[in-house]
């Protein structure tokens, strides 16, 4: 028997307790405001259980805030292939997951780390995807920063102001943004 596997159930402990954290963040409370006992108790399990899987909140929320970036990479993947012949269908389904989780990165979006991660996320793609295309960086060409920060911009205003807008009006926006 390897010894690498989880137990079911502790996963699905870890499990349960994220969904909790994220059930409370789209109940719109502050992350100063959440307490072991909060995230537990929603979780139906007892603090025992939290502390036989994380050492403390943000030990939970860093696990959390790993799992979303890791989400969005998988979203991420396909937009970087040369050969992606539906990009905006990858880029919809990319703003989708924001808007799906609008209130919970609302909340996230309050934490300066959490805005630099994900700022630095998001270049990271865009210096990849330059790569993989072959796209050189000249006087003519935007910085990496400054294209970061106007997705970043982009997707941040949206989801505290502009909810009202589809995720294909954000494409729209991305796409004029970006292009050449």
């Amino acid at each position: 028997m390897s010894t690498n596997k989880k137990d079911p159930r502790a996963m699905r402990s870890q499990r349960m307790l994220k969904e909790a954290l994220v059930a409370l963040l789209n109940e719109k409370t502050e992350l100063q405001a959440l307490t072991v006992k909060k995230v537990a108790d929603k979780a139906e399990l007892n603090r025992a259980t939290f502390y036989l899987h994380f050492v403390d909140l943000n030990d939970l929320l860093k696990d959390l805030v790993k799992d979303i970036f890791s989400d969005l990479e998988e979203k991420l993947k396909p937009l970087l292939l040369l050969e992606s012949s539906n990009e905006r269908t990858q880029l919809l389904s990319y703003l989708d997951y924001f808007y799906n989780h609008r209130i919970m990165f609302s909340v996230l979006f309050k934490e300066d780390r959490f805005k630099r991660k994900m700022h630095k996320e998001i270049k990271s793609f865009i210096k990849a995807r330059r790569t993989n295309r072959q796209v050189l960086d000249g006087p003519e060409r935007f910085s990496l920063d400054i294209l970061a920060s106007a997705m970043f911009g982009v997707i941040e205003w949206w989801l505290e102001e502009g909810t009202e807008h589809s995720s294909e009006y954000i494409v729209n926006q991305i796409e004029l943004l970006f292009r050449r």
